[in-house]
């Protein structure tokens, strides 16, 4: 029809199209999985930071406690003398079951060492202990030392200390086994979210298919139960699109069937009057042939539209049955011009499908056969099965034929291979189409008989 026409897929799109936007936009799966994983590490980064800080914060103190135990010890062994137990008196106490090395002195009251363990630093940790209790922070040889200053009596003061270096050793230690058991949970978020994400994406696949199956003859409204909230309002809009384009057909069609019903009356009537006045007159009048031939063919136009705008409403496949193809020829040859000569090579009697609409395809593939052929034109009507079921039928010509490069338009409406020389609407094989596309079956064209004319194709699926 010529008012509306189904819009087709172009092989570009324009830089605000709906096309072009899809292939900038990428995959929502994809960008819902980058989301969810950014914000799943960055919590993820936040929490191990936390529970890191948290920890060392934990066994700092456990640490500290550790060295002002010692640090106690060193001054009651120190005081009585007993030097030699400081060693083992730290080694039996906190320290060995973290594994962190502890080490002693004992610093009178102007700074000088008067005892220290075998490790410990020549100098003082804290040489003016009086003004230091309890922990700090110092450097000694090159490195960073947490020590915990106990004042005992005389000014003397017991100094315990432990590299700070091997304090955070530990730290990484304890990040590293963090780290490794929430990289595998991340691992798992991410299959776990991917699937999910798949599973609660699927209602789009599955209107996009419902969306996908649409055609200009199926425009009834998508069901939308059992979508989600969020998908509502999109196929609402869908489905009254979908309506304003039913409405709009249907109104091209009913004005399409009655302007060719309309005008099948004065056709006729003026095909009569152009008889009356050739009778009156007695005489052969070119120009009165030529009306009468144009009257004709405006009168085939017109049935071929009505013809069309019969079948375009139709959206499901018509009620089929065995059609005796032998009979249906029979009937078709009957109506042949004299000369046209229609042979059969039928290797299946029958094929399954709607007997008027088969009959109106065979018959306007050879009348075109026959209109566009020179006399006598050969004919022969094929039958074969396919090899996956269904029934191939052929009607093949050895008339002027049609170039490979156009053969490809011959089922589009009002188009007519230039130079034939004969009239014609172009409608025709339109019909044909459309009847194969009711039927599920495929039109095609090729090479006729002996390599020369036209063979046009039909593949019916199996019932």
């Amino acid at each position: 029809m010529s008012g509306l026409a189904w819009p087709r897929a172009r092989r570009g799109a324009r830089p605000g199209h709906p096309a072009g936007a899809r292939a900038r936009g990428g995959s929502l799966r994809r960008r819902l999985l980058l989301a969810v994983m950014g914000v799943s590490i960055s919590l993820w980064l936040v929490s191990l930071a936390i529970v890191i800080a948290v920890a060392w914060s934990a066994a700092s103190e456990v640490f500290d406690d550790s060295l002002e135990e010692g640090a106690r010890l060193v001054l009651q062994l120190g005081a009585s003398g007993s030097g030699g137990a400081v060693p083992q008196a730290l080694q039996g106490g906190r320290g060995e079951a973290l594994k962190l090395r502890m080490v002693w002195q004992v610093v009178a009251a102007d700074g000088r060492v008067l005892l220290r363990g075998e490790d410990a630093p020549q100098a003082a940790f804290v040489p003016d202990a009086s003004r230091t209790k309890g922990e700090a922070t110092v450097r000694a040889d090159g490195e960073l030392w947490r020590v915990h200053v106990r004042h005992g009596d005389h000014g003397v003061s017991a100094q315990v200390g432990q590299p700070l270096e091997e304090r955070l050793e530990l730290l990484e230690d304890m990040a590293e086994n963090l780290a490794w058991p929430a990289l595998a949970l991340l691992a798992v978020l991410t299959a776990l979210s991917w699937v999910l994400i798949r599973r609660l994406l699927r209602p789009l696949e599955d209107t996009a298919t419902r969306i996908a199956v649409k055609s200009p003859q199926d425009l009834t409204a998508i069901d939308a139960q059992g979508l989600p909230r969020e998908l509502q309002p999109v196929v609402d809009a869908l489905n009254a699109l979908l309506g304003r384009l039913r409405l709009a057909l249907d109104s091209e069609r009913r004005f399409t069937a009655d302007a060719a019903h309309e005008l099948r009356t004065p056709l006729a009537a003026l095909r009569m009057r152009v008889q009356l006045i050739e009778r009156e007159r007695q005489v052969p009048d070119v120009h009165l042939q030529q009306l009468r031939a144009d009257v004709d063919r405006c009168t085939a136009l017109v049935e071929s539209l009505l013809a069309l705008t019969r079948l375009e409403p139709q959206a499901q496949p018509p009620a089929r049955e065995a059609v005796h193809l032998d009979a249906l020829l029979d009937t078709l040859e009957a109506a042949l011009p004299p000369g046209a000569r229609l042979q059969r090579a039928l290797a299946v009697p029958t094929v399954q499908a709607a007997p008027a609409l088969l009959a109106s395809a065979l018959r306007n593939l050879i009348d075109n056969a026959v209109h566009y052929g020179p006399p006598g034109v050969r004919l022969q009507v094929e039958s074969r099965p396919l090899p996956a079921g269904g029934v191939r039928i052929a009607v093949r010509d050895d008339g002027p034929g049609v170039p490979p490069a156009e053969r490809a338009r011959l089922g589009e409406r009002f188009f007519r291979v230039l130079g034939t020389g004969r009239p014609g609407n172009g409608l025709g094989l339109s019909i044909v189409a459309r009847i194969a596309a009711l039927h599920g079956a495929t039109l095609r064209f090729e090479d006729g008989l002996g390599g020369r004319g036209l063979g046009a194709v039909l593949d019916f699926p199996a019932a």
